[in-house]
């Protein structure tokens, strides 16, 4: 059955091939065969994943689903149509699972300290100057297949309130805070401008956020090398004083800290209350 989806999905390419881009057409019959070795590897791996979580769900084990890409880019929530083709939240996670809302007891939203996009789209917050530049030189802001340049700017708080809500998010993750170090000051924007307006929830149309304006808070910078912190107490007071404005921007406690690439360069930040 799977042979003869595959040679019927040929033909159909074939007609494609031939009329349109005038080019000779494949062998049904080799395309069909390759690829039922291919499903031969892969079947040992092909599952109802929604069964075995729920199973594992019901014995009182801990499943961890980690999300791919950003809410910016849903086709639902995201910027559109600056998005990709599928739902990157908490709710476009579950669907993709297969198991229900009820299960979930904490949701982690992960961030940089500072804003990145790739490929076209509003960015309020987008630099084209000397602090743009050491944002993507420092973090490295290339593509990891392209190598293309990500675009950057100063942290936006209205996005991250709007992911903290979309998502339900319990708690944050903070990464790339030690690529903010060297810089003086450093910026958070707060709400956006719009034909003299203050917004101070995110737009529901690409086309209003393509025409705000940032609003900015301007924090104390800090030039330590922050690389080789372990814990809270080791940045210096101007970092953390960022990492708890951007809690009570996002209405939510910040957990992790990330100051470098490697797995022990993570600052586990206790919450308070």
């Amino acid at each position: 059955l799977f042979a003869q989806r595959v040679r019927e999905a040929v033909e159909d390419k074939n007609v494609v091939l031939e009329k349109v881009y005038g080019q000779p057409p494949l062998d049904a019959e080799a395309v069909a065969e390759e690829y039922v070795g291919y499903a031969r590897r892969l079947t040992p791996y092909v599952a109802d994943v929604s069964l075995i979580l729920d199973k594992a769900l019901r014995a009182g084990k801990r499943v961890l689903c980690e999300g791919a890409q950003g809410t910016l880019l849903g086709l639902e929530h995201g910027t559109y149509p600056y998005v990709t083709s599928s739902y990157p939240t908490v709710g476009g996670a579950l669907v993709g699972l297969g198991i229900g809302p009820g299960h979930i007891e904490r949701v982690i939203g992960v961030a940089k300290a500072y804003q990145t996009r790739v490929g076209t789209g509003p960015f309020p917050t987008e630099l084209a100057d000397e602090v743009g530049d050491h944002l993507v030189e420092v973090g490295h802001e290339y593509g990891t297949v392209t190598r293309r340049r990500r675009r950057t700017g100063w942290l936006d708080a209205v996005a991250l309130r709007y992911a903290v809500r979309v998502n339900g998010l319990t708690e944050l993750v903070i990464t790339k805070l030690d690529v903010l170090s060297g810089l003086d000051p450093v910026k958070i924007c707060v709400a956006y401008a719009h034909r003299g307006r203050r917004l101070e929830h995110f737009p529901t149309s690409a086309a209003v956020l393509a025409e705000c304006e940032p609003i900015y808070e301007e924090h104390p910078g800090w030039g330590e090398d922050i690389r080789g912190a372990r814990s809270l107490d080791d940045l210096p007071p101007a970092a953390r004083d960022y990492v708890r404005r951007i809690e009570e921007l996002a209405g939510v406690p910040v957990t992790i800290i990330s100051v470098g690439p490697e797995r022990e360069q993570t600052i586990r930040k206790p919450c308070e209350g």
